[in-house]
């Protein structure tokens, strides 16, 4: 893992204020635990919090005297660390609330196992009017071992998303469902519902799924019919939430934010809580069938920035009047804070980790012929295969590193939001301009003020 430049001389002049007697021992298990910070934030370079958090962490307490001494000594701002550790902790303990897989650390992948589907949505990222050859059921738990045991060596965990096209179209997906419980893997399902009933509900409950995301794109039955090209689409995705929930299962309604159902957020909200399952948003996106309707069904800027609003808004309100620590961790991910930033450790801890782009940090998506995305959306950009390369080689790539901390190019690269916002959503920015480091087209930031 990388360290800013600074913060690896500080972590020396740390060190050599320890006594010679212990230093053998505390160098090592400082150096781990401030990447293990890292690792909690979701980023690919550890910064000073993560150093000085790290070090509060692992110091005994008859001599955390002697350390805070020591640190104030370097200029270190102890205080604003020492508060700091304690919002971390808080966040932490709630943390524990939700499944393992929702952990901040956790590596996710879109594994988009085949291309057909029994539904011809308008908005499909995947449709490319034709079914490419899939791989066996071998090769795909060649790329699972590939990917768990590349992680596991940096202390991570993946959770992979069974995904499509619809992956219960392939005959052999519960094959993989009972491989990935088998080896204790975190795994998850995307689905339109159409052949999750109870008894596919179950099998996923046997065999260890985290959770399942059930595609919910309008609270109106004719328009979801209209928009996911099959009849009784919402009739199906309320079958399979009471099924998932049922057999025990943490169910997620996923909706595609487009022109369609800009107008119907809140409504498609109080249907999923009315089903019991949270509510996901996120925006369409420019590629494949999508970009054949983007005309009808295309989101401009400010259709994106209501979306933002509408997730933003609840979460950070929560976290300001001092319930952060009960949100459902979900709840955050994937977030783009444009036009705000934290004001304290309370607000930054609780956003920190899920806020931005999330690729090569927390996302990555593995296409039906082994290529490696650097998001869960596909993107003409391929970082590796699977097949081919193991994925720690692929993660200490240069692309996948300045992917991973945030490097871009035009008004993004200079934005003071960039350390959080990352630049906006990189595959949106490659349908527009070509360019997957390029500015986010749907920004309507300005840069013209300091915070």
């Amino acid at each position: 893992m990388d360290w800013e430049p600074e913060v690896k001389e500080l972590f020396e002049k740390i060190v050599a204020k320890v006594p010679e007697t212990f230093r053998p021992m505390v160098k090592p298990m400082l150096h781990d635990t401030a990447e293990k910070k890292c690792n909690e934030r979701n980023a690919g370079m550890v910064n000073e919090a993560d150093l000085i958090t790290g070090l509060f962490e692992i110091t005994p307490e008859p001599f955390k005297a002697e350390s805070i001494d020591n640190l104030k000594e370097l200029g270190v701002d102890v205080q604003k660390y020492i508060e700091l550790k304690e919002v971390q902790d808080e966040y932490r303990v709630s943390w524990e609330q939700f499944g393992k897989a929702f952990h901040p650390g956790n590596v996710h992948f879109a594994m988009y196992v085949t291309d057909r589907c029994n539904q011809k949505c308008v908005h499909c990222a995947a449709d490319s009017h034709e079914h490419r050859p899939e791989l066996t059921t071998d090769q795909w738990k060649h790329i699972l071992d590939n990917l768990e045991t590349s992680l596991r060596k940096e202390g991570k965990r993946g959770v992979y998303i069974w995904f499509g096209g619809e992956p219960t179209c392939r005959e052999d997906i519960r094959e993989l469902i009972k491989y990935c419980g088998d080896k204790d893997y975190y795994q998850a399902l995307i689905t339109n519902g159409i052949l999750f009933d109870d008894d596919f509900a179950k099998y996923c409950h046997d065999n260890g799924m985290s959770h399942v995301f059930i595609s919910v794109d309008s609270a109106d039955p004719k328009k979801s019919d209209e928009i996911r090209g099959s009849p009784n689409s919402l009739e199906y995705a309320e079958k399979a939430a009471k099924s998932g929930l049922k057999n025990g299962l943490f169910m997620c309604g996923s909706t595609t934010v487009m022109k369609y159902n800009i107008d119907e957020l809140e409504n498609i909200k109080e249907l999923c809580e009315k089903w019991g399952v949270a509510p996901y948003f996120r925006a369409i996106v420019k590629q494949k069938k999508a970009a054949e309707n983007w005309d009808d069904i295309g989101l401009n800027q400010d259709d994106y920035k209501r979306l933002y609003e509408f997730k933003y808004k609840e979460t950070v309100e929560a976290v300001r009047s001092g319930k952060g620590a009960e949100l459902p961790i979900y709840s955050i991910f994937e977030m783009v804070p444009f036009m705000e930033r934290p004001v304290n450790n309370k607000e930054l801890t609780a956003l920190e980790w899920g806020v931005g782009c999330q690729a090569c940090r927390v996302f990555n998506g593995i296409d039906v012929n082994g290529d490696v995305f650097p998001c869960g959306y596909p993107s003409n950009l391929i970082l590796g295969n699977m097949l081919e390369q193991s994925y720690a080689d692929i993660r200490n790539s240069q692309v996948f590193k300045d992917i991973q901390n945030k490097k871009r190019t035009g008004k993004c690269a200079s934005c003071h939001h960039l350390e959080l916002c990352g630049g906006g959503c990189r595959v949106h920015a490659e349908c527009e301009t070509g360019d997957f480091f390029g500015s986010f087209s749907y920004c309507w930031h300005e840069n013209d003020h300091e915070h």
